[in-house]
């Protein structure tokens, strides 16, 4: 789900997650929102095709302080720069780097054949992939997380991958397609209690704003 920013003189108001916008007609129903109208949306945004919005760059993310270009073997999602398939950070903060060999690998969970020291085959609705058991998500190698059964889980197939429509996230774990800001597909469908969402994300109702299904959002980014 995309943030809608309002604008003002030289700049932009931020919002936390979802805020109303004020291009055109929608100014003059909001007297106290100036902008400027040969910038509307300020440095380094640019308006959204329904002129009511104000979103990042195709290939980047809002933060904080503002957009900031996705790097080498990244893909932009909902408020972050994930890697591209086959790339996975060694570390939180670090460059996007191939993933190790065998992590991730397809098994059989009837007659695991994973080598060491990714022995351990985790099932999936349709198969199951090779990863390893761990004490905490520090374990973990490739931007795997040690869920509650302590093995270390593979992030949402298809999550972060650049798309147009939903019809390009079909066959993923992450079938909803952002089409606003991130072009990226996102994790729905998820449970509100408990939270079933993969690890840094919490599961989110959106409804309110046209997201038929709970969504997959960053931790701390569901407003109440």
């Amino acid at each position: 789900m995309s943030k809608l920013l309002s604008t003002k003189h030289r700049g932009i108001r931020r919002r936390h997650w979802v805020g109303v916008a004020c291009l055109g007609l929608l100014a003059q129903a909001a007297p106290g929102c100036l902008y400027d109208p040969d910038e509307p949306c300020g440095d380094g945004m640019e308006v959204y095709g329904d002129k009511a919005r104000c979103v990042c760059p195709a290939g980047s993310v809002y933060t904080e302080t503002g957009c900031v270009a996705c790097g080498v073997h990244e893909v932009a999602a909902t408020s972050s720069c994930e890697c591209e398939d086959g790339y996975s950070r060694p570390a939180v903060g670090e460059a996007c780097a191939l993933t190790p060999d065998g992590l991730g690998d397809p098994c059989d969970p009837a007659a695991p054949d994973c080598p060491a020291p990714y022995d351990h085959c985790e099932p999936t609705s349709d198969a199951g992939y090779c990863t390893s058991a761990c004490a905490t998500s520090d374990d973990c190698k490739g931007g795997y997380a040690c869920n509650a059964d302590s093995i270390c889980q593979r992030p949402p197939t298809g999550l972060g991958a650049p798309c147009t429509t939903s019809d390009d996230c079909a066959g993923t774990e992450a079938t909803f397609c952002d089409t606003v800001v991130a072009h990226s597909c996102q994790v729905q469908g998820c449970e509100l209690a408990p939270n079933d969402c993969f690890s840094g994300y919490e599961c989110c109702d959106l409804s309110a704003f046209g997201v038929p299904q709970p969504l997959c959002i960053p931790q701390g980014a569901c407003m109440p």
